[in-house]
């Protein structure tokens, strides 16, 4: 919040964006948690991020043929994404 500080920790990261009694009300509701109570930690803020394509049940082939009718490039490349990292075939409606 100082402008200078850098933080490469996202728990600690997110403790410092805490709303605090002295920014006012900022949101319409008031919700859990309040300071003093500390934010609710998640229990990996990463999260597994390694993409495991040999156990995915749809292939690059499969995700490219269900995006074949998209006309835009860029679209299509998304698409394909989309299917190959949620294993959602249905992700092409969303285009």
């Amino acid at each position: 919040r100082d402008g200078s500080t850098v933080l490469n920790d996202f728990n600690e990261l997110g403790m410092e964006w805490q709303v605090l009694p002295s920014d006012g009300k900022l949101f319409h509701e008031m919700a859990r948690p309040q300071f003093p109570e500390l934010c609710y930690l998640p229990e990996d803020p990463r999260g597994d991020r390694a993409r495991r394509l040999a156990e995915s049940d749809i292939s690059e082939e499969a995700a490219e043929k269900a995006c074949a009718n998209l006309k835009d490039e860029l679209d299509r490349k998304d698409c394909v994404y989309d299917i190959l990292a949620t294993q959602d075939m249905d992700m092409v409606g969303a285009y």
